[in-house]
């Protein structure tokens, strides 16, 4: 923002802006129905790395959704109506409609677990693990693939190890918000 609270747009923003406007290739057509097949292979090879197993195998589907709000929206209707999950857990620092998302979707028990710690001002560790431990089976657990938000702190390497161990072992499935 800028010093008087306005949105600052970024100059190389500005001039893609002016690009896309000016470049006679494109219209206004509907993409279709799982957005441009560009933008979402290259979102999932920049997720994944290009030289990801999964997506050289096939195991890989992509969606281009409407913000970050619209991409959950889209996995809690697919995860409640046909993998038939009915438990989410979400940090209990976050948006307030990250709970709201998955109840409208069909979920029908929605948990938090331990992320931050404000009196250590530190990611809550062993309070994070201790939740997903006692998470049942099936349990839809939204983590943030980085930045996380609103915190901003992020697991280490070393701690993402151990919290993939605990998911494994539990049965549980991750959901990657990386808005």
């Amino acid at each position: 923002r800028t010093d008087d609270g306005k949105p600052w747009v970024l100059p190389v923003v500005r001039k893609a802006e002016i690009m896309l406007a000016n470049d006679e290739t494109l219209n206004k057509e509907y993409l279709p129905v799982l957005g441009l097949e560009g933008f979402t292979s290259a979102s999932t090879k920049m997720l994944l790395g290009g030289g990801s197993k999964a997506i050289a195998e096939g195991k890989v589907i992509s969606t281009q959704t409407l913000s970050g709000t619209g991409a959950l929206r889209v996995a809690a209707e697919f995860l409640s109506k046909q993998m038939n999950f009915n438990t989410f857990y979400y940090s209990a620092q976050t948006w307030e409609n990250h709970g709201l998302i998955f109840m409208n979707a069909g979920f029908t028990d929605g948990r938090t677990y331990r992320y931050w710690d404000a009196e250590k001002r530190c990611i809550d560790f062993e309070g994070f693990k201790k939740d997903l431990n006692n998470a049942p089976e099936n349990a839809v657990i939204i983590l943030h693939g980085c930045a996380h938000n609103p915190t901003g702190s992020d697991p280490t390497q070393e701690q993402w190890k151990e919290l993939a161990q605990i998911i494994k072992s539990r049965k549980l499935f991750p959901l990657f918000d990386c808005a």
